[in-house]
């Protein structure tokens, strides 16, 4: 949903709040300027509390850092928050992967006011198309938690989840554009622009109102590679960063039904073109992609003597045209998924929060370029129960628990336990211990699934011996506050069985399989020129854990400085190596200057550690800087710009080979006025 107006309620309505509806998930607030205490979050419990309050660890990036900040895209943004990690790794010409607490970008729910977006089976090569599906003009601020929710939202988000909740129409229209322009410096390619126009208001003054976000953005392919590959071909056309040309619409209209019930209808278009020319084993293929998705949702949400109610259909269908890439097909790849959803919230006694529900997806798949069949399909369906309890003044249990049934894997239960204690008014102590659960997809688990890898060295195959994942999750966390400064600190380990992993490369038509060159070769190295294998593995565990911290110190009435940092260690059980792609150590620093009322300017470090990304390839570590400024103009105009990658740091040629990115020193100008 995009928004839901303010209305006045009964009293008793009132005292009991709003949960997992359209009101919660549209709290407006001058979040900008609210410290960790006041800060209001939802996601964590569906109901409304402090940030402190919640019984998880959590970040929030409001409007004002997110129209302040010098990424374009909403992945570039949410890499600020702590155990974030956006990187351009191993993928389709440069897609950002979102990664929280070193699992894998599969592992990250996201969310548009608590409604799930799904393209991962119809998108399989690097999918950043969820996260530029929302304008950011249209964001009143991104909830994001570190660890699994899977007692109240089920599967996907064993890493973590992304709630990105939207801005919510009042009686006044109000309107506004901005527009975005980056360039990079080495006359390469890869300017970007972006335009977004935001409307809102009451078409019916307190009983209908509107709203309507268009956003268009623009890149052009970047291609820094010069010279002559040793396979013969020349690189001076391949792409580090695919071209792109996207255009996204949301709208929504909410109607106050009664004076305790509203419906929302929901309208989503996104037309997002790729291009990319990318380096394979025998030359470069070329690549024109276009996703499109459209979404409709229906949401009733009811406020009642006793507790409150929501109900809601949301229907979501990718479509990834041209998007054969070695193969011959030209039949376009389809995804729809349907989900029914309804919950309740009410209140027993002084002491105890229910909230409990049941949700439906089906989710069906439509590829006929590598999946044999041609199709695949899976239905599943939950209930789940949570019970916020306020044991003491001072500590407050969250138990829940999920049923997950699905269609190919069964019964699955998923409980939760969290406990947050207000120690003293500044500190509050916070601690859990839950169970996450994640099917295969609907490609992974498929027996005739074939999708060219490895450069085109080899084949990805499907394993119709696939477990789903499960995993137990461990958390201490403390946040001590006090005027001019705050600290958190956490704890997490992460105890993951049946990992899906992809396995070594295996060569079924003999020979043996060389990882660094993605070949298959005799014993003296020639090629032999058989077509490699790779498949989808259950690692028996793994574990992953680590500690985060997190800070702000007000120095001044000018000067503010906040960071970050994140110690990552991880280990598959089955063979005692770490697992790959993984910081050990990363962080952020950023140093802000408020010389005047009108003006802002921030300079940021982000560090990245050492990590192993083959058992014989290693990067190194390397810190990039950026610095801007935003000026307002008046009340209603703000101007911003900057530089990214200030020392124009960059990976090495042979991570370059295998899809690994860093972009390069760029120069960022752009523009927002109210209206």
């Amino acid at each position: 949903m995009l928004g839901t107006p303010t209305f006045t309620r009964k009293p008793l309505v009132t005292a009991v709040g709003v949960i997992c509806s359209s009101a919660i998930f549209h709290v407006q607030a001058d979040s900008a300027h609210m410290d960790t205490d006041e800060q209001m979050v939802v996601t964590a419990t569906r109901t409304e509390l402090t940030l402190k309050e919640a019984p998880a660890s959590m970040s929030v990036i409001t409007a004002e850092e997110i129209e302040n900040s010098p990424g374009i895209t909403v992945a570039d943004i949410v890499a600020q928050a702590t155990s974030v990690e956006s990187n351009l790794d191993s993928t389709r010409a440069g897609r950002q992967t979102i990664s929280i607490r070193g699992m894998d970008s599969d592992y990250t729910l996201v969310m548009v006011n608590g409604r799930r977006l799904s393209s991962a089976s119809a998108i399989i090569r690097g999918n950043d198309f969820d996260l530029n599906t929302i304008p950011a003009d249209s964001i009143e601020r991104v909830e994001i938690i570190r660890g699994p929710m899977s007692a109240l939202y089920g599967s996907d988000g064993m890493g973590g989840t992304i709630n990105i909740i939207t801005k919510a129409p009042t009686n006044e229209w109000r309107s506004s554009l901005s527009t975005d322009i980056a360039t990079p410096n080495d006359g390469n390619g890869g300017q970007q622009h972006s335009v977004g126009l935001t409307t809102s208001g009451a078409l019916i003054e307190d009983e209908l109102f509107a709203r309507f976000s268009v956003n268009q953005t623009s890149r052009d392919a970047w291609q820094p590679y010069t010279g002559e590959h040793p396979n013969g071909h020349e690189r001076d056309d391949v792409t580090a960063l695919e071209g792109r040309d996207s255009i996204s619409l949301f709208g929504t209209l909410s109607w106050q039904a009664a004076e305790n019930q509203t419906l929302d209808l929901d309208l989503g278009y996104s037309d997002d073109q790729r291009d990319s020319a990318a380096e394979f084993a025998t030359g470069v293929n070329y690549s024109n992609s276009r996703v499109k998705r459209n979404s409709q949702a229906v949401t009733h949400s009811g406020f009642w003597a006793w507790g409150d109610t929501q109900v809601r259909y949301s229907r979501e269908n990718v479509v990834d045209k041209n998007a054969a890439d070695l193969g011959s097909s030209s039949r376009d790849i389809e995804e729809l998924t349907q989900i029914f959803e309804a919950s309740a919230t009410t209140y027993l006694g002084d002491n105890h929060t229910l909230t409990f529900g049941i949700d439906y997806q089906h989710s069906e798949l439509e590829n006929y370029e590598n999946l044999v069949s041609g199709t695949s399909s899976a239905y599943q369906g939950a209930i789940f129960v949570q019970d916020q309890w306020v044991m003491t003044d001072k500590l407050t249990a969250t138990l829940g628990g999920r049923l997950d049934k699905h269609e190919q894997y069964g019964e699955e239960f998923s409980p939760r336990v969290y406990l947050v204690h207000q120690t003293t008014n500044d500190l509050a102590i916070k601690g859990g211990v839950g169970k996450a659960f994640k099917a295969p997809t609907l490609t992974q688990n498929q027996p005739d699934y074939v999708v060219a890898s490895c450069k085109g060295g080899c084949d990805l195959v499907g394993n119709p011996d696939l477990k789903p994942e499960t995993s137990w999750n461990y958390e201490l966390a403390a946040l001590y506050s006090q005027p001019r400064w705050n600290i958190e600190g956490a704890l997490f380990r992460n105890e993951v069985q049946d990992l899906i992993e992809r396995s070594d490369g295996y060569c079924p038509m003999g020979g043996d399989w060389n990882e660094s060159a993605r070949q298959c070769e005799d014993s003296s190295g020639n090629p032999t020129g058989g077509h490699g294998e790779k498949t989808y593995i259950n690692v028996s565990e793994a574990i992953i854990q680590g500690v985060e911290l997190a800070g702000k110190f007000q120095i001044s009435q000018q000067w503010d400085l906040s960071g970050n940092y994140t110690y990552l260690d991880t280990e598959d059980k089955s063979t005692g190596e770490e697992l790959l792609e993984r910081y050990k150590h990363s962080g952020l620093m950023k140093l802000n200057w408020n010389p005047t009322y009108d003006l802002n300017t921030f300079v940021s470090a982000r560090y990245r550690g050492e990590r192993k990304i083959d058992s014989d390839i290693t990067q190194d570590p390397y810190t990039t800087l950026d610095i801007g400024t935003v000026y307002y103009v008046s009340d209603d105009v703000r101007i911003r710009a900057g530089i990214t990658n200030v020392t124009d740091e960059s990976v090495s040629s042979e991570l370059e080979y295998l899809g690994y990115v860093e972009a390069p020193r760029t120069y960022y100008v752009g523009m927002t006025a109210d209206f």
